[in-house]
């Protein structure tokens, strides 16, 4: 089944909300206009009653009160008259009722003045409202009744009925006509909305959608639609820009193995340089390796894949992390120093991300650190927050620089080092493992002095025989 558009459905949901309006407004109406009649008919009955009432109060004696009655009230071209003493004996009967009379009242009306009102079905007559009213004169007890038919209004009802049987239904389609024309033209801005923002492609991302009254839901709406195509504008130049840095990183290499390669084939080499080329290009291959993994990782990053977290002890990896680093420092002719003592914490993390964000850092730290200087490694817990630190007596990292370290395949050139592996990705891989477990990672340096790279994250403290299970040994692989 086909769903209606919003058009449509605004229309009828118009038209639903009117037709109800319109049933409660005739419904009310009516109820407003039945008692109105009836309110307008027992006033006509309680002026009669009283005319009535006043020419039994000045009669002398029964007889000339008999008389008068019947003179001045049996015939009349509107009312039903009756008087009857103690319900029986009639006095007076109107001449369209001489012979079936007025019924009894099914309540008696009290001696006290009360009166009594009820719609009755007279014979001959029809439907007609009575009042009924006990008098007390000296020689007598009168019931004093008075009709009026109600087929006058009965006759204006079905008129004002007619009147909303007919008009209701004329005004609902034609309220239904006007609302589908204004629903039309409020959704114009929509309609434009949505062919403008089919024309924004891929390539077309610089496109922005038109908000003439930015300060309506339209134009909030607009706003947010450029907000997000400015965002996948952004997202869509750094792909881009990653994609051809990438290419960029991946080429270097391979060139550099296929000359190697080349060179090597062009003439017979004796085993001795052979071997000097293959080690060459093995570098080469360890450096393709590492830069395909760190790419692997930011696009798992960036896939939003999920790590696999569990209780890792910050303690110990910060441990082994150095103790593992520790104979690449001293190849470098560095000493890599781990800050005692290290308090022993518990965070929910993923381990091995944990491990390649402190293995950039100090590999980092070690890369940008000449000879003799000393790195530093350590661990603080306060506050149910651990942070780990790395920090150095480097060449520092100039105030230009610093806002753009942890973009993918920057690199300072002036600092990097004549013999280096870097690839330009592992201060951003340190930042999505950052983000990853909900931490910060902040970065102060100052050139010629060091930096001092500092990554907090939620933890706690560990709790040895507890709910803390004995850490499991370490793997020893990056």
């Amino acid at each position: 089944m086909t769903r209606l558009n919003i058009r449509w459905r605004l229309t009828l949901w118009y038209g639903a909300v009117l037709a109800a309006v319109l049933v409660i407004f005739a419904a009310t109406v009516d109820l407003l206009m039945i008692r109105l009649l009836q309110s307008r008919t027992d006033r006509n009955l309680d002026v009669q009653m009283a005319v009535i009432e006043g020419q039994i109060g000045r009669a002398e004696n029964p007889e000339v009160l008999r008389e008068q009655l019947v003179w001045q009230f049996a015939i009349h071209p509107v009312f039903e008259m009756q008087v009857t003493e103690d319900g029986n004996d009639a006095w007076l009967r109107s001449e369209r009722i001489v012979e079936a009379g007025l019924p009894a009242p099914e309540t008696p009306p009290g001696p006290d003045g009360e009166v009594v009102y009820e719609d009755v079905l007279i014979p001959g007559l029809g439907h007609c409202r009575m009042l009924s009213k006990a008098i007390h004169t000296p020689y007598a007890a009168l019931l004093v009744q008075v009709a009026l038919d109600t087929e006058m209004n009965a006759k204006h009802l079905r008129q004002l009925r007619d009147v909303f049987l007919y008009t209701g239904p004329a005004l609902l389609f034609a309220a239904l006509g006007c609302g589908y024309l204004l629903a039309r033209k409020a959704l114009a801005p929509v309609d434009r909305l949505a062919v403008e923002t089919d024309q924004i492609t891929a390539t077309r991302l610089d496109r922005r959608l038109a908000a003439p009254n930015p300060d309506d839901e339209l134009g909030r709406l607009a706003r947010t639609l450029n907000g997000m195509i400015a965002r996948l504008e952004r997202s869509f130049g750094e792909i881009q820009r990653f994609t051809a840095d990438a290419a960029h990183e991946l080429r270097t290499p391979l060139a550099a193995l296929r000359n190697e390669a080349e060179v090597t084939l062009r003439t017979e080499r004796d085993p001795a340089e052979y071997r000097r080329t293959l080690e060459s290009m093995l570098e080469e291959i360890e450096h393709l390796t590492r830069l395909t993994e760190n790419l692997l990782f930011l696009c798992r990053e960036d896939a939003l894949v999920k790590p696999s977290f569990e209780d890792v002890r910050l303690d110990l990896l910060v441990r082994d992390v150095t103790d593992h680093m520790r104979a690449v420092a001293a190849e470098a002719d560095q000493d890599l120093v781990l800050v005692e003592p290290t308090p022993a914490c518990v965070a929910q993390g993923d381990r091995d991300q944990l491990r390649r964000l402190l293995f950039n850092l100090i590999d980092n730290a070690v890369k940008y650190t000449p000879a003799a200087g000393v790195i530093r490694v350590g661990l603080e817990f306060r506050h149910e927050h651990a942070t780990l630190y790395v920090e150095d007596d480097g060449i520092g990292i100039a105030p230009e620089h610093r806002p753009h370290i942890f973009k993918r395949f920057y690199r300072i050139d002036s600092a990097r080092p004549r013999k280096s592996s870097a690839t330009g990705l592992g201060l951003s891989i340190c930042l999505a493992v950052a983000k990853a477990h909900h931490g910060e990672i902040d970065v102060r340096s100052e050139p010629g002095v060091g930096t001092r790279v500092t990554f907090t994250l939620p933890a706690r403290a560990f709790e040895p025989g507890g709910r803390d299970a004995p850490e499991p040994a370490v793997a020893r692989d990056r």
